[in-house]
């Protein structure tokens, strides 16, 4: 007993669309290979900050994309398994053409910089900062920049967040 054929074309059409899904949900569709090009980088075994930093990946490393969520990328690097944040990466390129994540989600508006994103986290965006420099040029902006150089330790600063209560 055969079926009919509309249920072989509904049938074909569902097994067309569950290999495309699994493509796109194992990243098979696009294995990826990252460069680090952000100092003082570390894996987190969750995809925000306030999880415990793990492993260092230096500056140069090169790391292979697992999966994404948002704004973090799940990585192997050195047989470590773990999640760095898209900062740590360089700007993507503009694509030519049409993407199926482009059509599905939208693309981005305007490439920014990693440094343009860590302003922006805090609100001192370069043309906040341009202003603030012209209204006080009484100011030692070298001191600021100095400060900008400061490193700190995952670590510690995770004891910080835990010791005062805050929560990031």
């Amino acid at each position: 007993m055969s079926r009919p054929s509309k249920y072989k074309k509904a049938a074909r059409v569902l097994a067309a669309l569950g290999v495309a899904l699994w493509l796109l949900g194992t990243g098979a569709a696009r294995a990826e290979t990252l460069e680090v090009v952000q100092p003082n980088q570390f894996l987190y075994p969750e995809p925000n900050f306030a999880s415990s930093p793990g492993g260092a990946v230096p500056e140069g490393s090169r790391v292979q994309v697992i999966s994404q969520a948002g704004d973090w990328y799940k990585v192997e690097y050195q047989g470590m398994q773990g999640w760095l944040h898209r900062q740590a990466f360089p700007a993507a390129k503009p694509q030519s053409g049409l993407s199926l994540p482009g059509l599905l989600f939208g693309a981005p508006v305007k490439q920014t910089s990693s440094d343009e994103v860590a302003l922006a986290g805090k609100g001192f965006t370069p043309e906040v900062e341009s202003g603030y420099r012209q209204k006080h040029p009484e100011l030692n902006f070298a001191q600021v920049d100095r400060v900008e150089t400061f490193k700190v330790n995952p670590t510690k600063l995770e004891s910080f967040i835990r010791e005062g209560g805050l929560n990031p």
